[in-house]
């Protein structure tokens, strides 16, 4: 295996954000996801010894996200603007939300508690450049330590762990929902500049999008759906392909919050109680925020990261309990007009949605469901990797077919 990447210069980065005194000595690193896990970046598991202001010796555990070392990945997931958009929530969007909570006078409690603490971020040594090179890096808590874990991908989460995670995300797009309503020129200062709307595939080489349109075809046919029902799913994602590549978003009404766009098993960690309930949560790789529905993460994390045998019925249910959550957060922030969330108004903007989002969902599946085995270090990584066949199964199959179910049921296609 590669080495990690050197991070320089990390006593001039991580000193001025500990307690006054605390010297930085040294580190070791090492990689901290194995391939399949992280494509968008680098991530390192970081041991930095310190000593406080007595001297006194210590260990402080981080997580080190860099950019991807596969140059290929690097323009796929265009990291010089998302790198930037990631730092952005840490350094600017959670503050106001958390001060808009506060403002509200939320109980400690009820607090927004999804985001991991972030120690510093930098694109480059150059402080004047705005080009992400080697230098780049955002340091974190490392919440392995602290008892997150990442679910099996290809397994997903249960009913109830999914029940947990909509609860928690509710409150993530209820309080940017309200801010637009309370606090617009926050919103508009601190927020949604940073929420500007890319093509993920922009940065695909020529041809690969056809390539992976064409493998998704191939996909859905062997799935066995029928002939008349692949012609509309492929005119669905020449449509949701349009609509992406002209940067066309979503209509800005009750429903826009600032959407993850990224929402599936590696990005969401759970802690559990000793009696293997879920206890916490942590999102991360904020990387793809965009201003958009809400609708889109809610359909995008059950259709890809949901292990329900019987999701094709039971999706009413997940969304009641979703809708349900967060009015009630939307009434705690005294968001203004809520009676224009009702339920009814809910189910109409995802059946207005969800035929926008069947690409995304669908482009994904080959990565949530590719065998570890088959995925070579990121350094050789290329987007030419999810068209092989061979690093999927059947399980990839029947997650294709009952996302084409679900899509064939509720009349989205």
């Amino acid at each position: 295996m590669s080495q990690p990447p050197v991070i320089r210069n990390l006593k001039e980065f991580l000193e001025p954000v500990l307690d006054s005194g605390t010297t930085v000595l040294n580190y070791r690193s090492k990689f901290l996801t194995v391939p399949g896990d992280n494509y968008g970046s680098t991530m390192l598991a970081l041991t930095v010894d310190i000593a406080d202001a007595n001297n006194e010796p210590k260990q402080l555990q981080l997580v080190a996200k860099m950019r991807p070392t596969s140059e290929e990945f690097f323009d796929i997931f265009q990291i010089d603007v998302t790198f930037v958009k990631e730092a952005a929530v840490y350094s600017q969007i959670i503050p106001a939300m958390v001060s808009l909570q506060r403002e509200m006078q939320f109980p400690a409690e009820e607090m927004i508690d999804v985001f991991c603490r972030c120690y510093n971020t930098r694109v480059s040594l150059d402080p004047h450049s705005i080009k992400v090179d080697a230098d780049g890096v955002m340091l974190f808590e490392n919440l392995k330590l602290a008892g997150y874990i990442t679910a099996d991908r290809r397994k997903g989460f249960n009913r109830a762990v999914a029940g947990f995670i909509l609860k928690k995300l509710s409150l993530f797009h209820a309080i940017p929902i309200a801010m637009r309503y309370l606090k617009p020129n926050t919103f508009e200062g601190n927020v949604r500049k940073h929420l500007v709307k890319i093509d993920i595939d922009a940065g695909l080489k020529e041809g690969a999008i056809e390539r992976l349109v064409d493998v998704i075809h191939a996909d859905i046919i062997k799935a066995g759906v029928a002939e008349e029902i692949v012609k509309k799913l492929m005119i669905l994602i020449k449509d949701c392909r349009q609509r992406q590549a002209n940067l066309v978003s979503d209509e800005v009404n009750q429903f826009c919050s600032i959407l993850h766009n990224d929402l599936w098993v590696n990005n969401i960690m759970i802690r559990y109680d000793d009696s293997g309930k879920p206890s916490g949560l942590k999102l991360v790789d904020f990387q793809l925020i965009q201003l958009d529905s809400l609708v889109r993460d809610v359909l995008f994390f059950l259709l890809t990261s949901v292990s329900d045998a019987d999701l094709e019925s039971d999706m009413e249910q997940y969304f009641e309990l979703y809708f349900g959550s967060l009015r009630s957060h939307l009434i705690k922030l005294r968001c203004p007009n809520t009676s224009q969330f009702s339920y009814q108004n809910f189910l109409d903007e995802i059946n207005c949605i969800a035929p926008r989002e069947f690409y995304h969902i669908v482009s994904m599946l080959r990565v949530v469901m590719a065998k570890k085995e088959f995925i070579p270090e990121q350094s050789e990584q290329d987007s030419d990797l999810f068209s092989d066949d061979n690093i999927v199964e059947d399980d990839y199959f029947d997650k294709l077919r009952q996302v084409v179910k679900v899509y064939s049921k509720r009349e989205w296609i």
